[in-house]
């Protein structure tokens, strides 16, 4: 991991020289991801209080896909990085839950706080800016359901961005 893959493309023989190129495996390893994400309900879809646990199995089903990418490809460090931050924040909120949606259930939270709607929208946020920086870098097109969770494109007034995964040398781009 970290490697960029690349794939060799020719061999010159006056002595010795290889020729090679960048294989296009992020950018198809980022559109599959981006189009499982797009079917999954629990990045954008409207939540009730009887989902906990589907909920929960689709923030598994997520991470298991994640995972599954991340070992048959061998992805660049970017987009390895996003992908175990999405990972990361499926985790996070299967663990606030519980495996059964158990620790959301019917109780409030603090100061009457929606545990489940606030877990949920912590998960959307957070999925919802490496999409964003997977959907830009890789120039993929995020449909109408799931785009519901990304943030605003940068815009000139916004500034440099280019510190943010995904966004370097992008600012003001649409």
């Amino acid at each position: 991991m970290g490697r960029i893959p690349y794939e060799i493309t020719g061999i010159s023989t006056s002595l010795f020289g290889i020729q090679w190129q960048k294989k296009d495996t992020d950018r198809k390893v980022a559109h599959e991801v981006i189009i499982f994400l797009e079917d999954r309900r629990l990045l954008f879809g409207d939540r009730h209080v009887e989902d906990e646990a589907h909920c929960v199995q689709s923030a598994m089903q997520i991470r298991a896909f994640l995972t599954e990418q991340l070992k048959r490809h061998e992805v660049g460090r970017e987009l390895g990085l996003a992908l175990k931050a999405m990972r990361a924040a499926c985790r996070h909120f299967v663990d606030l839950a519980g495996p059964q949606g158990e620790n959301f259930g019917y109780r409030m939270g603090p100061i009457g706080a929606n545990r489940f709607g606030l877990a949920l929208g912590d998960l959307r946020a957070q999925m919802g800016f490496y999409i964003a920086a997977v959907a830009t870098q890789h120039k993929i097109e995020v449909d109408d359901g799931l785009s519901a969770i990304l943030p605003p494109p940068p815009e000139d007034e916004d500034g440099d961005l280019s510190w943010l995964p995904g966004f370097g040398g992008q600012q003001g781009d649409s």
